[in-house]
C-alpha cells in the first residue's frame, strides 16, 4: 500500500496510462510499461518503438516540470534517446484525467532543460542534481493535446500533429533543433499572422542570442531558420523580408 501522495499519484497515473494511452506516433493502442527500475521513461510503444516519460499533477503544468537527474537527461537529449514527455493534469476526488498532452521528444533541445541546485539528500552518498524542464521555451505546436478539458481529441488529429513535427525536428540534429525550436516558439510568440524580418529580429534576435551565444550571425541564422519554417509549410514569404503565417 502507496502511503504517500506522490506515490499514489504515480500509481494511479501509471495504472492509467497502461490501460489507456496510446502511441500518438503510430496510433498502437496500448503501450508497455517499463521496468521501475529504468531511468528517464516510463512506457514503450511495442509497435514502433517509441519512449515515454509520464508526469502527474493535480494542478495544471506551468511554467516548468521537473524531471530526471541532470546528467542523465542531458545526455539523452545528445544522443537523442529521451522520451516523449505525456504531462497528466487530474482530479484525484474524482478519478478523471482533466487534462492530457504529448511533448515529442525532438522538441526537447538544452536551452529548455535547466538546471536544479545540486542536493545531498541522507540516503545519497554524493550530491544529486535534478532538471527543470521550461514550459515556456516549449514552442506551441510541440504540446499537443490529447484531452483537453476532459474532452478527447481525435486520435488521427493527435497523430497527424505528431507526425508534422517529427517531420521538422527529427532528423536535425541537437543543435538544429533547438534553432528550428527556439524560432518557431519565437514566431508563435509575436502572435501576428503577418510580420517582417526586421520586426522578428527587434522583437527576438537578443534572445536567440542569448540562447545560442556561440553563433556570431545571429540575423543570418534567424533568416535560415524562417525559411525552414516556409518549406515546411509553417509560412509564406511574401518577398521583401515579409512573411505570413499559415
Amino acid at each position: 500500500m502507496y502511503t504517500s501522495s506522490l506515490q499514489q499519484a504515480r500509481c494511479l497515473s501509471e495504472g492509467w496510462a497502461e490501460n489507456n494511452l496510446y502511441c500518438p506516433s503510430c496510433l498502437q493502442p496500448t503501450l508497455s510499461r517499463e521496468k521501475a527500475s529504468t531511468k528517464v521513461l516510463d512506457f514503450r510503444c511495442p509497435q514502433c518503438y517509441q519512449t515515454y516519460n509520464i508526469k502527474a499533477s493535480m494542478k495544471p503544468f506551468a511554467e516548468r516540470v521537473r524531471d530526471a537527474e541532470y546528467h542523465t537527461f542531458m545526455q539523452a537529449v545528445e544522443e537523442r534517446t529521451n522520451p516523449n514527455l505525456v504531462l497528466m493534469h487530474y482530479d484525484k476526488p474524482r478519478l478523471r484525467v482533466v487534462d492530457l498532452e504529448v511533448i515529442p521528444r525532438f522538441f526537447f533541445v538544452p536551452s529548455c532543460i535547466i538546471p536544479s541546485k545540486p542536493t545531498r539528500p541522507k540516503s545519497r552518498g554524493k550530491p544529486w542534481q535534478g532538471c527543470y524542464i521550461s514550459l515556456e521555451l516549449v514552442p506551441y505546436d510541440g504540446r499537443i493535446r490529447i484531452i483537453e478539458d476532459e474532452r478527447i481529441e481525435d486520435r488521427q488529429m493527435v497523430h497527424d500533429k505528431y507526425l508534422s513535427t517529427a517531420k521538422l525536428l527529427l532528423r536535425k540534429t541537437v543543435e538544429g533543433r533547438g534553432w528550428t525550436a527556439d524560432v518557431l516558439r519565437c514566431v508563435r510568440a509575436l502572435r501576428r499572422q503577418a510580420f517582417t524580418l526586421e520586426e522578428f529580429c527587434q522583437a527576438y534576435q537578443e534572445e536567440l542570442q542569448s540562447l545560442h551565444p556561440k553563433n556570431r550571425f545571429i540575423r543570418a541564422k534567424i533568416r535560415q531558420q524562417l525559411q525552414v519554417l516556409r518549406d515546411n509549410a509553417i509560412m509564406r514569404f511574401r518577398g521583401g523580408g515579409n512573411y505570413e503565417l499559415v
